[in-house]
């Protein structure tokens, strides 16, 4: 029993001191990584604001193009246009527009 006093009497255990030491170290990182999520969200916020700022300045420099006129093909070219659809089609199949026989021909709405 001497030899279990001894031993406890000369450690000079600091308890207190070990764990507020602890406590200040995590809650300086923990608010250290609190403070850089704030600030990256701060900077994306500001960020997306440019951009839409940005967007809107070219949106309203840029005017918007004159409804384009419709383009129409006369009717009376209708065999030449049927000759260029043919070889249109028979050059992506790789095949003579001999081979090709169109059958209906409508003008698409």
């Amino acid at each position: 029993m001497l030899f279990a006093e001894e031993s406890t009497a000369g450690l000079n255990f600091q308890g207190g001191a070990a764990a507020t030491s602890t406590l200040i170290t995590f809650l300086l990182g923990l608010g250290i990584v609190f403070i850089g999520l704030v600030m990256l969200i701060v900077i994306i916020k500001v960020m997306g604001a440019i951009m839409r700022n940005v967007r809107s300045k070219k949106a309203e420099a840029k005017p918007e193009p004159a409804p384009a006129a419709e383009e129409t093909v006369p009717e009376g070219d209708r065999g030449e246009i049927i000759a260029a659809v043919s070889a249109a089609i028979a050059t992506v199949l790789g095949e003579s527009v001999s081979g090709i026989r169109i059958v209906s021909f409508k003008k698409a709405e």
